[in-house]
């Protein structure tokens, strides 16, 4: 049955299906190929897995961003609203995630980039911080844990910053360990190997320390950017 004033929404097609060709006005005044043709696209954090080239199980991509993000492919639907995992039709299977309001964006709440440069180059990454943080920048989370009232725990706050530093990073990277144990527990293969995308990629020393952490190899990804991801959905769908 056909929804009232549904010829007013667009037309649902598959990412990258080709819906046009460009405009010839349009093509003119940026200088693009006449014959070019427009796909449709997908979401920027589909882009974003996309631009990473990983295509198999096992392999995790965590995005380091304002906030913490994990997808995994799975050969099988996964929805657990009630730990805010979700699916999204991924080729011939499902890209699995959840997002985490925890991420890099606390740290921009204490430190600069130089800081946050100067002060991981003195922590040493296989030894644990005794400090116990879930360094949430404001109340509420949604994964790996959903809970809208837990509050943000970042206290005590030694008084030097290395230290301050190593409880955060070492929080964050506890919070994306328990992701990848939820997302297992649920049905999606066991972790074997991480990419890495989001500015947070950039820190070796939180590198090593996630790497400890989760108990697989972690790399960065080569490409990162959603436009990179979106461009290679179009390529391998023309």
């Amino acid at each position: 049955m056909a929804l009232p004033h549904s010829h007013f929404l667009p037309h649902v097609v598959a990412p990258g299906e080709v819906i046009g060709n460009i405009q010839a006005d349009i093509a003119a005044h940026f200088g693009i190929n006449p014959d070019c043709k427009i796909h449709a696209g997908t979401t920027d954090s589909i882009a974003a897995f996309n631009a990473t080239g990983v295509d198999e199980l096992g392999v995790g991509v965590t995005s380091l961003g304002t906030t913490l993000v994990l997808k995994q492919l799975c050969e099988h639907r996964i929805e657990a609203p009630e730990y805010g995992i979700y699916s999204h039709r991924y080729g011939n299977k499902w890209l699995v995630g959840g997002a985490s309001n925890a991420g890099a964006g606390v740290l921009r709440n204490y430190f600069s980039d130089a800081q946050l440069a100067s002060l991981s180059a003195q922590i040493n990454p296989l030894q644990d911080s005794p400090l116990d943080y879930y360094p949430l920048s404001k109340i509420g989370e949604r994964f790996p844990i959903n809970n809208a009232h837990l509050l943000p725990r970042l206290t005590p706050r030694p008084s030097d910053d290395v230290e301050f530093l190593h409880g955060l990073l070492q929080g964050l990277a506890r919070i994306e360990a328990a992701g990848y144990a939820k997302l297992a527990e649920l049905g999606v293969p066991t972790i074997q190997h991480v990419v890495t995308n989001g500015g947070g990629a950039k820190n070796l020393v939180w590198q090593q320390m996630r790497s400890r952490l989760i108990g697989v190899q972690i790399d960065a990804s080569a490409y990162s950017e959603a436009a990179y991801g979106a461009a290679l959905l179009a390529l391998t769908s023309a």
